[in-house]
């Protein structure tokens, strides 16, 4: 089943492609949305495909989820967002707890790897903190999410691919919280971000699918 798995993965990179550099700039609208949503919508197709557990292809359509809502102006789509993707870590985080023993988790390099994850989610935190208003919890509660799907991943030790997925899938999420919440000069970095979160985050979930497909 890699096959034709291997080619719907191939065929969200290049709607992905599409997206990131013709339509990802236009104006609220169907097409926009459809075209956010479709490439990680092909992946949760392609995790189906290749007969990977439940949980992975949940994940995926949690997060396609939370594009379509990401792609709706307004707080509302915004929040919504955030629980999809919350929710899709969750079901990533539960796979790769599913994979390790107790034991696993409480080593020296584990314990190294917390320390460098709560580093960085404080740091990342910390410049966020003034300007979350009403968002503070839900923020928080989603960046301890991400810190333990990739404690997790780390502990399971799913490949060196999987690895390099959920890396990129963290720092599409630290960059994307830059360009929501904090008040950056309309720089090139500024007009950049929303290349740079969607290239980084799609290219970090096809990385998860293809590591898992092998």
């Amino acid at each position: 089943m890699a096959a034709p798995a291997n080619l719907l993965v191939f065929a969200a990179s290049v709607i992905a492609l599409i997206y990131g550099v013709f339509v990802i700039q236009r104006p609220e609208n169907l097409f926009r949305s459809v075209m956010k949503t479709l490439p990680v919508v092909l992946l949760a197709a392609a995790a189906l495909a290749a007969g990977l557990p439940l949980v992975i292809v949940l994940a995926l359509v949690a997060c396609a989820a939370g594009d379509w809502f990401l792609s709706l102006e307004g707080e509302t789509g915004f929040l919504l967002g955030l629980g999809a993707f919350l929710l899709g870590h969750l079901f990533y985080t539960s796979h790769f707890l599913s994979l390790i023993s107790l034991d696993q988790l409480f080593t020296t390099d584990m314990g190294l790897l917390a320390l460098i994850l709560l580093a960085l989610i404080a740091s990342v935190l910390l410049r966020l903190w003034p300007y979350l208003n009403d968002l503070k919890i839900p923020v928080v509660i989603y960046a301890v999410a991400i810190a333990a799907m990739a404690f997790a991943a780390k502990a399971a030790n799913p490949g060196q691919i999987v690895l390099a997925g959920i890396a990129l899938f963290m720092v599409s999420d630290i960059i994307l919280a830059q360009e929501r919440f904090t008040p950056l000069a309309n720089s090139m970095l500024r007009r950049a971000m929303p290349y740079l979160v969607w290239f980084l985050y799609f290219a970090g979930q096809a990385l998860i699918v293809y590591g898992m497909i092998g």
